[in-house]
């Protein structure tokens, strides 16, 4: 694997097939002296937190829709308890999201003033910044970093701090059981009313019914 992985060009994205191949990745690069994310970023795939979290740096993971799995594996059991035919082919079943990391994050961005704005936002949108902190970080002008960020991204930073806010939401409301007056809270929205208003704007739902459709 340390072979693979050295010969490999640089920067590369590695997706592994589950998390404890993805350990060894992280393993090999740190034996090898390989920074990650910078140069190798790993990905892995079951979401085990107390894994993902001992791995150093942490590991991002698709987190797998298992309870559908299962159901649909019912499903086809039953069909063919029953006498009844199944086609040979793939089930395939979209995963729940990605547990990223902020340690394993990395953006695909050559702008290197734009990569460090994004990579703020994404640590710190929902500590309540705002343009004028993301400003801070750079040596741009509020008009060149505007010009710039819209460009790469399509959206302004004060919309993609809305958006990771919005992503925040999601998370709470499909992996919690907190009240919507306590996300909005979490999230750095000033009013649970707000938060219902933009995030019904984003998503096409209200938080309620995300919830509903999407709680683990």
């Amino acid at each position: 694997m340390a072979k693979w992985i050295i010969g490999l060009p640089k920067p590369v994205g590695v997706f592994a097939c589950y998390d404890i191949r993805a350990q060894q990745v992280l393993d090999v690069c740190r034996e090898e002296e390989m920074r990650v994310p910078e140069e190798v970023a790993v990905l892995g795939v079951d979401n085990d937190k107390l894994l993902c979290n001992l791995c150093y740096p942490p590991l991002s993971s698709i987190i797998p829709n298992a309870h559908r799995t299962g159901r649909e594996a019912a499903r086809l059991l039953e069909i063919l308890m029953n006498g009844g035919d199944v086609d040979e082919e793939r089930h395939l079943i979209q995963p729940r999201g990605i547990a990223t990391r902020q340690f394993t994050d990395v953006l695909a961005i050559e702008d290197p003033d734009i990569a460090t704005a994004v990579r703020f936002i994404r640590e710190n949108a929902c500590d309540g910044i705002n343009v004028k902190d993301v400003l801070k970080q750079v040596p741009l002008t509020r008009r060149a970093l505007e010009l710039r960020f819209q460009n790469l991204l399509g959206r302004t930073q004060h919309q993609e701090i809305i958006r990771q806010r919005v992503e925040r939401v999601k998370r709470l409301l499909m992996e919690t059981d907190m009240p919507l007056k306590a996300i909005a809270r979490t999230a750095h929205f000033e009013h649970e009313e707000y938060m219902s208003v933009v995030f019904r704007r984003s998503t096409g739902l209200p938080p309620g019914k995300y919830r509903q459709a999407h709680k683990r």
